[in-house]
Formats: structure tokens, sequence, C-alpha cells
């Protein structure tokens, strides 16, 4: 894990975070790989034990209250022993001041002391999301990823199968492209898995044939998105006349990413089969399963009370 280094809190203009370094720059380059803050709350009253000094530390107006409550003596001592640790950044939040004591301390040993105008709950709401997002495990797969019907379609199959091709056409129906070709995808939260284009290659769609052709100004930015959930990954295949394929619609296969088994549909590809229409159809299908309507599934249970009022006949 490549960790997120303290400066990039900083420079950060999307979350939100509003974060500007009072001491300790020279730490600005320490990183954070835990997505989990602390905030210190126990810690300052010397509960040294419940420190987590790879999370990035908060001291809200309850931990400033009570360093500025105690003598000088008792302040410094806690100051100190907090700074003991190998702490990867401290953020005051509400613009509070803090002790002198904390600024030298922080700035002599280089640990960086940040600070916010947000209220703590607020900031660490965002700073959270913030890691969660950019320490999220992730990876790359070789596909086309698009927005289709609302489904977060992942499409693979070896190269010149046609994945771009059938993507482009779909684009040209409506539905909307994330990435063609590298997919990067994360892991957020527990279960959900989202993908998205590296900068390079973004709104790019390689037709061959014809070479890259740039699918925002083609089509304008409603053929576009920018990021999108994978619900469904679509695996297109050579048709090979000795293989059996699927053709109810009982077997439900999964696709192993990041730890995560998504739903899978292979199609067979083989001339005469328009193979952008099926994966549509495999979306629709996938959205009416999502509402609890599986058409295989209710077919064999017709089958099965039909054999059942036969035998008692």
């Amino acid at each position: 894990m490549k960790g997120v280094p303290v400066q990039e809190l900083i420079d950060d203009k999307t979350h939100g975070l509003e974060l500007y370094a009072i001491s300790g720059q020279k730490g600005l380059s320490r990183r954070v790989y835990n997505p989990r803050i602390q905030k210190l709350g126990l810690v300052v009253t010397g509960h040294m034990v419940y420190l987590h000094p790879h999370r990035i530390q908060i001291l809200g107006n309850t931990e400033i209250s009570y360093l500025k409550s105690l003598a000088d003596a008792e302040s410094v001592a806690i100051i100190n022993e907090l700074c003991k640790n190998d702490v990867v950044c401290f953020v005051v939040t509400r613009n509070l001041k803090v002790p002198d004591h904390f600024l030298e301390v922080t700035e002599k040993k280089g640990i960086p002391l940040l600070r916010t105008k947000l209220i703590t709950s607020v900031f660490i709401e965002r700073i959270t999301k913030y890691l969660e997002e950019k320490l999220a495990p992730s990876t790359t797969v070789h596909g086309v990823l698009m927005d289709i019907l609302g489904v977060g379609t992942l499409i693979i199959g070896r190269p010149g199968i046609g994945k771009s091709e059938n993507a482009l056409e779909l684009i040209m129906r409506g539905h909307r492209l994330v990435v063609d070709d590298v997919v990067f995808v994360k892991k957020m939260g527990a279960m959900d898995i989202y993908g998205e284009s590296p900068d390079m290659i973004k709104n790019l769609i390689e037709i061959r044939g014809v070479g890259i052709v740039d699918i925002g100004r083609l089509f304008g930015v409603a053929a576009l998105r920018e990021k999108m959930k994978i619900d469904l990954v679509v695996e297109l295949l050579d048709w090979d006349n000795n293989l059996e394929y699927e053709r109810v619609g009982l077997k439900e296969d999964k696709f192993r990413l990041l730890g995560i088994d998504l739903p899978v549909v292979r199609i067979p590809i083989s001339p005469g089969r328009n193979a952008s229409t099926i994966i549509e159809l495999a979306c629709r299908n996938h959205i009416l399963k999502i509402h609890g309507i599986n058409t295989a599934v209710e077919l064999e249970e017709k089958i099965l009370e039909s054999m059942k009022a036969g035998g008692k006949r």
C-alpha cells in the first residue's frame, strides 16, 4: 500500500478538509496508511496505552480545553509523552489555539500539526471518506466498463474478441461509457466495487481499423460516466461447438474481484449473434433479478407443479 502523504491532505480541494499546517512542516512527507482516525479523548489525560500512532490524531474542543486547564508542568508532560510516539500527524479542529509547547515539540520532532476550521464531527466524516477512497484496495482489469440502464457492466474477454466494438454499439443506443481497455478498480466499503478510468485514456475508445476516438467529443458528455459501481460482469467467449452453454439460466456463476463475488454472464460469440443486444438483455434480466423476478426459477417451479399435478392424476 503506497499510503497518503500528509501534504496531500492539505492540498486536497475535493473533500473540503480545509487543512493547513501550523507546525512540523518537515514531516509533511509522512504517509497515512490506515483509513481509521483517532479522536484522542482519554489519551490526553495520560492513558497513552490507548494511543494508535499510525492513525491521524484529532484534537477537538474537549482535548484542547483539558490541556489548557492543566498546570503548565502537567500539560508539558502530556504533550511530551504524546510526541514521544511516532505519530503520523495531529489535527486540531474549530481553528482552536493550541498550547505553545505543542507547537514547539511538534516543530522540533517534525510531526505535522494541522488545523481546520471545521467542527470535529464534520471533519471526521470528511477525512474518513477521503481516506477510505484513497486507501481502498485496488487493481486493474483489462476490459470495458459501461453504465447500461443503470447497471455497472464490466465487459471482459480475450483481446480482439469485440469488447470495444460492442461498447461502441451500446453507446450509440444511448448507454454510457466509463472506460475502455484498462479499468481501474477499487473496493469501497465491505461489498462495493467501483471502476473508473486512468486519466491518460479517459473518454477514449479504441476501434480496430479506425483507431483511437474521443467519445466525449463525438457523442457529448451524456455518453460518459466518471465512475461506476460494478454490478455485473459479462464475459465474451469464442463459440466452441464442443462446449455446452447455459440455455435456461438456473446456473448462476460468479466472478471474483478484490475478494468480492460478482454475478457473471458468459456470452459465446459467433457469426450472426448480436452480442451488444445480448449484453443489454443480460442487464435488463439482472434488473429483474434485483427486484426478485427470476424467469428461469419461475419456469422451473411451473414445471415441478405440473409434474406433481400429473402424478396425482
